[in-house]
């Protein structure tokens, strides 16, 4: 009832109306000859007004699709089939007639309905190429597991709606599936189906298979009711395999509360949907790999420097220390000789140099502040070796409450600064520097600026492999092994600023 309300309230069928009254009128109230300037046999007849009918049977079509062409044809014949036998002196042409309009109304109504279904699959087809592109492209703008997971939900959502989306991710480890992300479930469903083991219920049997489970209606197939049906009370279930080079990492979990017949349309475009998840999975688990990796090698890296920086200032420079003093001593005995003297004089300047350039050294390798005192103080050591090895004003800003980080995290800190700091004395002809620091409860970011000359900032990487600024590649790699972002704004003659914000 409501449906036909909603009909009758459409100014397309009270045109429609509209149009069928005035063709009754004038096919009922109007003479049989007519007396037209260009007369002829078959203006006098009323076939005219019965082919003018297709035109509300076009527009019918138009409007309501087959079913509402069908039914205005249907009205139409029988508008016109009074006048064919009780009114028409020819009957059984009038007969004719208007059985050939119902054909011709009939094949105009199939043609319309061609010509719409044949739009629609392209609508389709388009809108499916369309979704495949956007979830390629949220997909592939992350390297972050959840952030993949989450997005591809969004999307995927808005575009099938249904009441309850989830993706597990399969570990390897247990060989069990996880929930990465959801929408729509509940509390206490969350907790229930958290974990499926390959094989179990409509999630574990799409990750055995390799296809996608689709039931219209679990009541009608017990046996594939899964633990998430039974939690959320759903009706219909659709579990996709996300897979990558035919390995199975997941599954992608559509469900119901109502019976839902998942068209064809829904399965092709959800399997290829589940590919491109599928792959963006593979490489953000390659992605991480990686990450992990040069984290052990940053680690592995960093315990070597201050080996090397411990093994030179136990060894090394105690024995230069002892060289010089030694020569000191024998200056002292050899003071009758100024040829002597010379010599040891600048024996003894050679060593004094060779010691400070080795402090220096060990200084960069691992700064034995950053292992006592901690981030800030070794900060301020690295600004104040610039301004005596440059003559280049530094200043330290610090905000928020000072603490100590994780290890990693203040190597990854004061490397990113050494880096910056070590390009604005090589490169930037910069007089002036200012690092700024501020502990936040959740992260700490840290700015480093200079007046320098400035340059263009790429803003793809392998831009920088190409143009040699391996130092900037490896600053965004730390901040990046750190969780963090980094961002460097620069332009020709306005100077460089480097931020960098690390969570912690």
């Amino acid at each position: 009832m409501d449906q036909l309300k909603g009909i009758a309230s459409r100014r397309s069928f009270r045109i429609l109306v509209a149009m069928l009254i005035l063709l009754t009128f004038l096919h009922y109230c109007t003479p049989q000859v007519r007396f037209l300037p260009v007369s002829s046999f078959f203006l006098q007849r009323h076939v005219v007004e019965r082919i003018i009918f297709i035109l509300p049977v076009a527009g019918a079509t138009f409007a309501f699709g087959q079913m509402g062409g069908l039914i205005a044809l249907a009205v139409a014949i029988l508008i016109m089939l009074p006048r064919v036998f009780l009114l028409s002196p020819h009957p059984m042409d009038a007969f004719v007639e208007t059985c050939a309009v119902g054909v011709v109304g009939y094949l105009v109504v199939w043609m319309i309905e061609v010509q719409e279904r044949e739009k629609r699959l392209r609508q389709q087809v388009a809108s499916r190429f369309r979704t495949i592109n956007a979830v390629t492209s949220i997909v592939t703008g992350s390297l972050e597991l959840e952030q993949i997971s989450a997005s591809a939900l969004d999307k995927i959502s808005e575009i099938i709606k249904t009441h309850v989306a989830c993706v597990y991710l399969l570990e390897g480890e247990t060989e069990e599936l996880v929930l990465s992300a959801h929408r729509g479930l509940s509390s206490g469903c969350i907790t229930d189906a958290t974990r499926f083991r390959p094989g179990e219920g409509l999630i574990g049997r799409a990750v055995r298979s390799g296809e996608p489970v689709v039931v219209g209606d679990v009541q009608e197939g017990p046996e594939l009711t899964a633990r998430l049906a039974d939690a959320e009370d759903v009706r219909s279930f659709l579990a996709v395999p996300l897979k990558s080079s035919n390995s199975v990492l997941g599954v992608l979990a559509l469900a119901d509360p109502r019976p839902r017949l998942f068209t064809s349309q829904d399965m092709e475009l959800l399997t290829a949907i589940g590919g491109q998840v599928g792959v963006a999975i593979e490489n953000a688990r390659l992605y991480e790999s990686m990450r992990f990796y040069a984290r052990q090698v940053t680690c592995a890296q960093e315990e070597e420097r201050k080996r090397i920086a411990r093994d030179l200032h136990d060894e090394t420079i105690q024995r230069l220390i002892v060289i010089s003093r030694r020569l000191e001593s024998l200056a002292t005995l050899l003071e009758r000789s100024p040829e002597a003297t010379h010599h040891l004089e600048e024996l003894q300047r050679l060593t004094s140099d060779t010691l400070k350039g080795l402090r220096s050294f060990v200084q960069d390798l691992r700064p034995s502040t950053l292992d006592h005192l901690g981030l800030v103080a070794a900060l301020e050591g690295l600004t104040n070796d610039l301004e005596k090895r440059s003559c280049i004003e530094t200043t330290v800003e610090v905000r928020g409450e000072v603490r100590r980080l994780a290890p990693e995290q203040e190597v990854g800190l004061f490397r990113i600064l050494q880096e910056a700091l070590n390009n604005a004395r090589r490169h930037s002809q910069a007089t002036r520097v200012t690092v700024e620091v501020t502990f936040e409860p959740n992260k700490v970011r840290m700015s480093i600026s200079d007046n320098g000359c400035g340059f263009e900032v790429s803003e793809r990487m392998h831009n920088l492999v190409s143009t040699g600024k391996l130092g900037l590649i490896g600053m965004y790699e730390r901040a990046r092994l750190l969780g963090g972002r980094l961002v460097i704004r620069s332009e020709p003659g306005r100077g460089t600023t480097v931020g960098v914000s690390v969570p912690v």
